[in-house]
């Protein structure tokens, strides 16, 4: 005989991922949570009780067997996984997983910060293939197009010292400690060569690191109460939707370390300065976008990167412009608009006067 307030829940919680999404199933604040019955099973202890009993189900479809066992269910359900690639693309299914675009572009978001301008994609040695995987490479992909940043193949054999710092996006804590001492082992500096940045916020994997890492939380324990939530809708007939759940947090550590961390106002005036530079932005309009007077800005300026807010726009518009001249075949007129300078000429004019050569000059020479 069914329950009314029985809810199955297929979930494996020898894993932590899946304990703490449990928590977030039974420890909110919602009303569905004060009143039902959870009941954690694994498929096989499933395939042993009458499943007419439940009113409803949240399985976690990244274990091996659970898509297959849950297509022959008629109750209430809601899929959960690490990504949107493990599950099923039906859209009476309800779904819900992390947001991976918003997570890699808070990631991002601090590597512009810091006007890092090159990024890449560590999966590990080998690669490892996982649908999340996959799709976190991807959203760097889209997100390095959106930023206009070079995007750049990060393979082991081929890891060397860059000419410019890269911002290096790793497919989890696993990956990035195993890019630290890659790193560790060719000499090459972390954070000066490459800014590294996880995702899981593991503090096991930051402590093994040859340096402690800077990661991006996973919302995991919000994706169980934004399943349960979800499960709450099925059971009273609403329709089936998908939620993404992204990331808010990044956890300090000295793998992406950097001065202007220490400087909330400095963050976000980059933030905005290195993701508008191309649109022909002034001063005023940082000073706008952060809220605060222009002496205050200027001053925060000076003490934390030695230079005024004109002089890092400046810079950032000048190491655009090089980046280009070396790995693109634009014209030289293509790349200061794109670079936000009025005109080619001045590009010129700058160029002979800081680098006492020509942009097709310096294209010969650093290409």
């Amino acid at each position: 005989m069914r329950k009314d307030n029985a809810v199955l829940l297929l979930l494996d919680v020898k894993h932590p991922y899946d304990r703490e999404i449990l928590q977030g199933i039974t420890h909110n604040p919602s009303p569905m949570a004060r009143w039902m019955q959870p009941e954690v099973m694994t498929i096989s202890e499933a395939n042993l009780v009458k499943l007419d009993r439940f009113c409803g189900v949240i399985a976690d479809f990244d274990k091996p067997g659970v898509a297959a066992f849950c297509e022959k269910l008629s109750l209430p359900l809601v899929a959960i996984s690490g990504s949107r690639l493990s599950l099923p693309s039906q859209t009476h299914l309800a779904r819900v997983s992390p947001d991976s675009f918003a997570i890699v572009e808070l990631i991002v978001q601090s590597f512009l910060a810091k006007g890092i301008r090159r990024v890449g994609f560590f999966s590990g040695v080998p690669a490892f293939t996982a649908p999340w995987v996959k799709e976190r490479k991807f959203a760097l992909a889209k997100i390095a197009l959106k930023y206009r940043l070079e995007y750049v193949e990060l393979t082991v054999p081929e890891l060397v010292t860059p000419e410019s710092t890269v911002g290096v996006v790793a497919a989890s804590d696993t990956q990035a400690r195993q890019f630290a001492s890659l790193c560790n082992d060719q000499n090459i500096s972390v954070p000066e060569h490459y800014s590294l940045i996880g995702i899981d916020a593991d503090p096991t994997e930051s402590a093994l690191s040859p340096i402690s890492l800077c990661s991006a939380v996973l919302p995991i324990r919000q994706i169980g109460e934004q399943a349960l939530a979800v499960l709450q809708e099925q059971i009273e007939g609403k329709p089936a939707r998908e939620v993404l759940v992204p990331a808010t947090e990044l956890v300090s550590g000295a793998s992406a370390d950097n001065v202007t961390q220490t400087d909330p106002l400095i963050t976000k005036a980059l933030f905005f300065l290195n993701s508008n530079f191309h649109r022909r932005i002034k001063v005023e309009q940082v000073v706008d976008y952060c809220a605060v007077s222009r002496k205050t800005l200027e001053t925060r300026f000076k003490q934390v990167l030695g230079k005024t807010v004109h002089q890092q726009l400046h810079q950032v518009r000048m190491e655009f412009a090089k980046q280009q001249l070396t790995s693109t075949s634009s014209s030289v007129d293509a790349i200061a608009d794109a670079a936000g300078f009025s005109n080619q000429h001045y590009l010129y004019y700058l160029f002979r006067q800081e680098m006492e050569m020509t942009p097709n000059q310096y294209r010969q020479k650093f290409a």
